[in-house]
């Protein structure tokens, strides 16, 4: 793994594992719009 990929990790976890990050993978899996909160 690189020094980049190595940086970046905490930072897409944060994302996908945020309450929008999670809601966006609902949404598409759904078909639907999602609807974001800011957390």
């Amino acid at each position: 793994m690189n020094k980049v990929t190595r940086r970046q990790l905490p930072t897409v976890d944060a994302l996908y594992g945020s309450e929008d990050g999670m809601e966006g993978f609902r949404a598409f899996a759904e078909k639907r719009e999602p609807v974001w909160k800011g957390k």
